[in-house]
């Protein structure tokens, strides 16, 4: 049996959606998805209890919400008693994605040094932003401060050891500020 402890939230049952068992899952991730084919626990009594999403039994609700089918909960009696308990997730899940992928958040490149290969100018990553989608650097360099987006045209290599970004930043965009 896991232990609470060794569990993560991901998200809560906020209300049942149908007569079958279905269930709406309200979460600010999308843990459920990616381990769709993972047990979840659900807190009951204080104690984590595994549940598996039945196939085909995950639908995106909206930005912030699922409509969940678990196996064996098959009615709206069973799905009631769900209601109000959070949905929980094994840790030790997400430390093997991290091991695995060796994935990075893209604002950790804040503070990061740069160096361009164009002008030998040497600046620093002030802010890291992401507009729909679109990600940004504001960089201080050539004495002011210029927006740069992030693109394989104008980013050469990132230097994660060294906390370095070598760009190649053409003089159109320099001239823009």
């Amino acid at each position: 049996m896991i232990a609470k402890e060794d569990c993560i939230k991901i998200g809560t049952i906020t209300k049942t959606h149908s007569l079958d068992g279905q269930v709406v899952v309200t979460t600010d991730n999308d843990l459920l998805e990616k381990y769709v084919s993972e047990p979840v626990f659900v807190l009951l009594d204080g104690a984590p209890v595994p549940f598996f999403i039945a196939p085909d039994g995950l639908v995106t609700r909206n930005h912030t919400s699922y409509i969940v089918k678990f196996d064996y909960v098959d009615s709206l009696v069973l799905a009631e008693r769900l209601l109000g308990n959070d949905i929980l997730l094994e840790k030790k899940l997400l430390k093997e994605e991290e091991e695995e992928e060796g994935e990075f958040d893209i604002f950790d490149l804040n503070g990061f040094d740069v160096e361009d290969v164009l002008s030998g100018e040497t600046g620093k990553i002030t802010d890291v932003a992401d507009y729909s989608g679109n990600v940004v650097f504001s960089i201080d360099i050539f004495g002011k401060e210029i927006l740069l987006p992030l693109s394989e045209n104008y980013i050469k290599e990132v230097s994660w050891d060294d906390k370095k970004i070598i760009t190649s930043i053409p003089r159109d965009i320099i001239d823009l500020y």
